[in-house]
């Protein structure tokens, strides 16, 4: 899990193994959080995004056991990507949801806010399914 952590969340091919699969999902969750708090900072001040310890705490008090010492681990390592990779990524998204907007910045805003958190739910869904599989 670790390493899907680490090195697959960008446009992984297939996981390999159920585990593979949970870190994949727990990475994009923590990624859809850590983005909607960039676009607070960056471009839409009037949005709420999650609290991002509560976004580790949800993450953490889903996965199965086996997985929270590897998440923990592999964590670090994302929030340092975060920082460097998720900027232009969170801007080229916005970019796009303005064009669609025709320019209105905030509907752009409530947009990708509404994007992130139905991105956030169904991942969490994902996760709940995965992490109570055999």
């Amino acid at each position: 899990m670790l390493t899907t952590l680490i090195v697959c969340l960008a446009n992984c091919g297939a996981p390999t193994t159920p585990a593979d699969e949970i870190g994949k999902v727990a990475a994009s969750y923590l990624e859809a959080c850590h983005e909607m708090n960039y676009l607070q900072r960056s471009r839409c001040p009037d949005i709420q995004p999650p609290v991002l310890l509560q976004c580790v705490n949800d993450i953490e008090r889903e996965l199965p056991h086996q997985y929270r010492a590897d998440f923990r681990k592999g964590r670090r390592v994302l929030e340092q990507r975060f920082i460097t990779e998720l900027p232009a990524q969170a801007e080229s998204r916005f970019a796009l949801q303005l064009r669609t907007a025709g320019g209105d910045s905030a509907l752009a805003c409530y947009n990708s806010a509404n994007e992130l958190a139905q991105r956030r739910i169904q991942l969490m869904r994902q996760l709940k399914i995965f992490s109570n599989s055999p």
